[in-house]
């Protein structure tokens, strides 16, 4: 599964390495950009990378959100089994050892 993941990974970056690559005219632009008062203006460049690590934070801060909740209900599932277990064992009894002949 790792090297499937070093393989995505690799033409991820080959994909925005081509990308940037042949738009390196139209990604040195300025651009201006206005949020309430604030306005700034950059390169298209920094904005597509500033969004793109923007976004993927934002993923990653509701994916967390998702895992906590997961790994809680995980717990709770292993902690009934864990009872269930003690009470099947509690409600079987041990067998007995053969006697010596």
């Amino acid at each position: 599964m790792r090297i499937v993941w070093r393989i995505l990974t690799l033409a991820l970056v080959l994909a925005v390495g081509t990308a940037v690559f042949q738009n390196q005219e139209s990604l040195g632009r300025s651009v201006d950009f206005a949020f309430l008062h604030w306005r700034s203006s950059f390169i298209l460049g920094f904005w597509l990378l500033f969004s793109f690590l923007a976004g993927a934070l934002l993923f990653l801060m509701l994916d967390a959100w998702r895992n906590i909740r997961m790994r809680w209900e995980i717990r709770k599932r292993d902690q009934q089994i864990a009872e269930l277990q003690r009470a099947l064992d509690a409600k079987t009894p041990s067998p007995t050892p053969p006697a010596p002949s």
